[in-house]
């Protein structure tokens, strides 16, 4: 058995575990409650998504089911509320590249700014930047070092990301490394970490949620974060800044969202619900054993960091020299 499932099976079966928590007060649709990702099962996403909907399960006294709808960004889980989630029993749970992912191309399945109605945000997390086991390399300097060691096919970098979100790594990281990089996208964190492990990408970025079960079963070898500080849950991981590289600085967050069409009575609740969830004792500490910050707020408040983060997105592309879509 692998050490993912393992600690999977260890967190979910702690939240099995635990006292019962019903109300019949939850106001919630009283048939199945669904939480849609747009990632593949094994990865980060999946396994916070599948805690957080233990926990619901046994707040609202309904079951809850986690769909996987993998895909480039993860943009499944968008275009999945924007056609199918007007009866109010489907919710998404997705980070901030996938609702930004907008901003590179028209051809986007759904706009987070009009087709989603917010909920809560869910916390913070951060990027990690890792090699394949295949490579030496133990800091980030020595993998620039063997980067530009000459041989072909070294440049390459594995993202779960949209061509043109791949762009954006791609850029950063070459402007960063001093290399040209040549993206390689994959449909969910299981398959990038599959490839990286067995030497055929040989390095890879993804939110440090999704890397560090990978990172901790020896699959995968994380070398630099991209937070402003250390983690609790991996104090040895230097930050990019302390690596020496400043400008791979960054933070995202993933949320809740609705379709737009839910009455805000039923969002309010749905907030209601998942907030209370969220903010449990025992489910925000296996939340950060994954690398999420739970960071929990109103429905306007998500809406306002949205709006603020889809900004702060068209400044950092423009700085790249390219053109947002919005």
């Amino acid at each position: 058995m692998t050490s993912t499932k393992i600690f999977r099976r260890s967190i979910l079966g702690a939240a099995l575990a635990a006292p019962a928590i019903v109300s019949a007060q939850s106001g919630l649709p009283d048939r199945t409650l669904r939480i849609v990702i747009g990632f593949a099962a094994g990865g980060g996403s999946d396994a916070m998504a599948r805690l957080i909907a233990t926990g619901l399960e046994r707040r609202v006294g309904r079951r809850v089911t986690v769909e996987n709808r993998p895909g480039g960004t993860g943009a499944a889980a968008g275009e999945a509320l924007k056609y199918g989630g007007a009866d109010g029993t489907m919710v998404a749970f997705m980070p901030s590249p996938s609702l930004v992912a907008r901003l590179f191309t028209p051809s986007y399945p759904f706009d987070p700014m009009t087709d989603l109605a917010p909920i809560t945000t869910a916390g913070t997390y951060i990027d990690a930047f890792a090699v394949s086991p295949k490579i030496e390399a133990r800091t980030v300097a020595e993998y620039v070092a063997w980067l530009k060691g000459g041989e072909a096919g070294r440049n390459k970098i594995g993202a779960t990301a949209t061509d043109a979100m791949l762009q954006y790594y791609t850029r950063a990281l070459g402007r960063e490394f001093g290399v040209p990089m040549e993206g390689q996208a994959f449909r969910g964190t299981a398959p990038l970490v599959n490839d990286m492990e067995a030497g055929r990408v040989p390095a890879g970025v993804a939110g440090l949620t999704s890397f560090l079960v990978a990172h901790r079963g020896n699959r995968v070898r994380i070398l630099a974060t991209s937070g402003s500080k250390r983690v609790s849950v991996a104090p040895d991981l230097p930050t990019a800044a302390e690596a020496g590289y400043p400008g791979l600085t960054m933070e995202e967050w993933y949320g809740f969202f609705a379709a737009a069409s839910m009455p805000s009575a039923l969002v309010d609740l749905w907030n209601g619900a998942l907030v209370a969830t969220l903010q449990d004792k025992e489910v925000r500490e296996q939340l950060a054993q994954l690398g999420l910050e739970v960071e929990t707020s109103t429905p306007a408040v998500c809406a306002d960091r949205l709006a603020a983060h889809m900004k702060k997105w068209q400044a950092t592309l423009q700085a790249l020299g390219m053109k947002p879509t919005l």
